[in-house]
């Protein structure tokens, strides 16, 4: 425990590299947040801790996807979770990515499937911020929200107007390339934007040994979004994306898949549209109605010939040898379909001191994931099946006196794949018992149907074998109940130069999925998703910011978590010998972030970042260990320059060093027997990086 200690404290006392993110701490206490409550509020007044992501996280750093912006929030981190393909989950509360829910402008359009891949598909010129409430948010958003939501807020222009975004990073010597653009054109009453974003990245192999540890990616995406107001009462709203993805890990990339030793291949498809319209019924009466739909198609191929010589040239080919792995190897293709329809009819009315919304919400998934060879020959079905829940939700923000508020509010679902109804109830409490201070509590509640997540549908491999997930029977929804209690310090000195923010939270978690040790059947090797009893996540975050003078801004956050099963869990049973486990695995301790933000003139600002990272514990299935990772200490600076360029048009410039350290896992597995699952820590090497980004 001393050793985290001691970073944190380091980052806490080193007032020249701190800082947190733009998020509670940083953020200036009028920024207007929706997500807690769908009911727009300030910062400081939402009943809901809310993190905000916003101009400063996404200007300083140029994240290249959704991940690598909630890397700078204390409590949320990023994981890679192969080492093949790179697939990224976001943890909140030290719990896996499945446990969280992922909002577009706040509707569930990232479905399981769609969540393998999908927040490094989200185009970065669309994001103005996003927000992020820690805890179960079930009362609200249904299914899924157990340790908390992601909230991705697109931009929203006014006026007639074009941005664009040009990003060249270079990284282990390679070229990476991201380029952008949105045009919007003002209407009486509204306005339509169209936008588009492409991306490409090499593969990179980090360690030598001709295989990758990045996989090499070309993405495609573009798609407009338009509202306008019809008549004085009603407003229209349309949103439409599409997106392409290719994606390729393992060795010998110009070759077929199957013709590999090791090869992971995803060709993504994926359609988005919405549209809403709102009606103002009264004064402060509006009635909201949505319809959302998400479709996926993907073309997978995971596994490979394994450990033979691929080259009749080399030596030890052996040509029997090879024609047994490529036979096998062919049949391992696979093909998925996935549509998601949503619908919700929502009321929102200000009646005296009460804030009420009333709704009802429809979720339906239907996935259809086969079994192909080269050839594109059906095998056989791997995963079917179709899963929708209807609910009910109220909710009402009672404004008690200036100095309190009470949050009210309840959800039933019926899911098709449960026997009983879900009630999912919420309460919390805002007191402010003087200007400076702010006190926050809340219960809430989350829970997840056993359904087709995306460690479904995202296959991992063990040396070349595809390692699949299989439901057991009879398996349970899982519930959960989440506790909160927070404080907002903002005291007058300085102009309010100093704010304070702290949270303790407590989730317990009823009937545990859990995937189990590696098996093997007749069918091959699969995990078994069953239910583990209960576990437990306890923790604390503290995050402060200090306005030094008009130039100087430096903000700080620390996290600690402690993710564990109530009783230990079975995670590798092989060779004579069983591992188990309480902690939750890949699942660190301490968390803590630094950042500093300089205004060098009115030109030029400055950025330093600092993130620790504190040890987790990885399963290592090809030697049968559970290690002991180290910390990481990683460090971000940037500089941006303004150049006006006209009346309201201007260009920036940054030109940054991500991961100045190289803070990086330094045994990664290698060759063709490795366990694509062992991977951990910060997601990519040092990278030099300069963007520019124009506003018209």
């Amino acid at each position: 425990m001393a050793k985290p200690m001691c970073h944190v404290m380091i980052l806490f006392a080193a007032s020249t590299c701190p800082a947190a993110v733009q998020a509670q701490a940083g953020a200036p206490s009028g920024d207007i947040v929706v997500t807690g409550t769908r009911t727009p509020r300030t910062v400081r007044e939402a009943p809901v801790r809310t993190d905000i992501i916003g101009e400063t996280i996404l200007t300083a750093t140029a994240p290249r996807s959704l991940a690598d912006a909630l890397d700078w929030l204390p409590g949320a981190r990023s994981e890679s979770n192969c080492q093949n393909c790179n697939t990224t989950e976001i943890q909140l509360l030290g719990l896996p990515g499945a446990y969280n829910q992922i909002l577009l402008d706040g509707l569930p359009l990232v479905s399981g499937v769609a969540a393998v891949y999908g927040v490094e598909q989200l185009p970065a010129v669309l994001i103005d911020r996003i927000e992020v409430v820690k805890g179960g948010g079930s009362a609200l958003y249904g299914p899924g929200a157990v340790a908390g939501v992601v909230n991705v807020l697109p931009v929203k222009p006014l006026r007639s107007g074009i941005r664009a975004t040009l990003d060249h990073g270079r990284l282990a010597g390679e070229s990476a390339v991201t380029g952008s653009a949105m045009g919007t054109l003002a209407l009486g009453g509204g306005a339509v934007s169209v936008y588009g974003q492409a991306a490409r990245q090499p593969g990179v192999d980090l360690n030598g040994d001709g295989y990758t540890e990045l996989a090499r990616l070309r993405q495609w995406s573009g798609g407009v979004r338009g509202n306008v107001a019809v008549g004085a009462a009603t407003r229209v709203a349309l949103d439409y994306q599409y997106s392409d993805e290719r994606r390729r890990g393992g060795n010998l990339l110009n070759r077929a898949p199957h013709l590999a030793n090791i090869a992971e291949a995803v060709d993504s498809r994926v359609h988005r549209a919405s549209l809403s319209v709102e009606q103002r019924l009264a004064e402060a009466t509006t009635l909201t109605g949505v319809y959302a739909l998400s479709h996926v198609t993907r073309g997978s191929f995971y596994g490979g010939l394994g450990d033979v010589a691929v080259d009749p040239a080399a030596p030890g080919y052996d040509a029997t040898a090879f024609a047994a792995a490529e036979a096998v190897s062919r049949r391992q293709y696979g093909a998925t379909r996935d549509t998601l329809h949503f619908g919700e009819l929502r009321l929102a009315a200000t009646r005296g001191a009460h804030d009420v919304q009333l709704g009802v919400q429809y979720r339906g998934e239907r996935v259809d994931d086969r079994n192909l060879d080269a050839g594109g020959r059906f095998l056989g079905t791997l995963s079917k099946g179709s899963f929708s829940t209807l609910g009910a939700f109220a909710q009402d923000e009672w404004s008690l006196s200036g100095a309190v508020r009470l949050l009210l509010g309840a959800r039933i679902d019926r899911s098709s794949v449960l026997d009983d109804v879900i009630a999912s109830p919420r309460i919390g409490l805002w007191w402010s018992p003087s200007p400076p201070l702010v006190v926050r509590a809340n219960w809430s509640t989350g829970y997840r149907a056993p359904e087709i997540f995306s460690e479904d549908v995202h296959v991992a491999v063990l040396g070349a074998a595809p390692v699949r997930v299989r439901n057991a029977g009879g398996l349970e929804a899982e519930r959960a109940d989440s506790l909160a209690l927070g404080f907002d310090w903002r005291p007058g000195w300085g102009s309010g130069a100093l704010t304070l923010d702290g949270q303790f939270y407590r989730t317990t978690i009823r009937n545990t999925f859990f995937l189990g040790e590696i098996r093997e059947d007749a069918g091959g090797l699969f995990q078994l998703r069953d239910n583990a009893g209960g576990s437990t996540v306890t923790g604390a975050e503290l995050n402060a910011s200090v306005r030094v003078d008009a130039r100087l801004r430096l903000t700080v956050g620390a996290a600690w978590i402690d993710a564990r099963y109530d009783d230990a869990q079975l995670v590798f049973e092989g060779e004579g010998r069983q591992l188990f486990t309480q902690r939750y695995l890949k699942s660190p301790r301490w968390n803590a972030i630094g950042q500093a933000v300089w205004t060098l003139s009115p030109r030029l600002d400055g950025f330093l970042g600092v993130r620790y990272v504190g040890p987790m514990d990885v399963l290592n299935n090809r030697l049968g260990v559970i290690r002991r990772s180290p910390a990481f200490l990683v460090a971000d600076l940037s500089a941006t320059r303004h150049l006006p360029v006209g009346q309201e048009r201007e260009i920036d410039v940054t030109l940054g060093l991500r991961n100045v350290t190289d803070a990086r896992q330094r045994d990664l597995e290698k060759g063709a027997t490795r366990d694509s699952d062992y991977v951990y820590g910060p997601r990519s090497p040092r990278t030099l990086f300069v963007q520019a980004r124009a506003h018209f």
